[in-house]
């Protein structure tokens, strides 16, 4: 099961650490550190207890961080593969929200998640040349309407029955 990873951002640079002081810090366990410690964390050994610097300890947790993944224009991420991912059959369904842009929904081409991805106008435009993609009509949302109101009764005079 993986958990929470450790935020770097919580060491002081310029503070030197014990394994549970480390440890509190990040919230992880003492065995999270220790194993750090036996994969390369650098530490002081010459004395008890072992003193971790903070920022050799920033430094190695930055190195473990892994790199954000960027989708190109004609991609979207897939949670499920965990990548970004074309869509299959290059088609995506775009959904419009306001009149600068919208959603596109797309299945993946990989394990047929849906997938989803927040576009602007010139986006689509730039879009529409690489895939194929279907405009959804929105929604019409009840204060646009010109339809009268259904609690017409709530606008009567209340009527008290003494």
């Amino acid at each position: 099961m993986a958990g929470k990873r450790p935020n770097g951002r919580r060491i002081k640079s310029h503070r030197s650490y014990d394994v549970a002081e480390a440890a509190r810090a990040l919230g992880v366990a003492k065995g999270t550190v220790r194993r750090w410690l036996k994969e390369g964390l650098p530490c002081l050994k010459d004395q008890r207890p072992v003193l971790i610097l903070g920022q050799d300890l920033k430094a190695f947790l930055d190195e473990r961080r892994k790199p954000k993944q960027t989708c190109r224009i004609d991609e979207c991420f897939c949670l499920s593969c965990k990548a970004p991912r074309r869509p299959a059959f290059d088609e995506v369904e775009f959904h419009p929200l306001t009149a600068t842009g919208g959603n596109l929904r797309a299945l993946c081409e990989h394990c047929a998640t849906v997938m989803h991805k927040r576009v602007s106008m010139d986006g689509l435009n730039a879009l529409k040349a690489i895939l194929a993609v279907t405009d959804v009509q929105a929604e019409t949302r009840l204060t646009d309407g010109n339809s009268p109101c259904t609690n017409d009764h709530l606008r009567k005079e209340l009527q008290t029955y003494a």
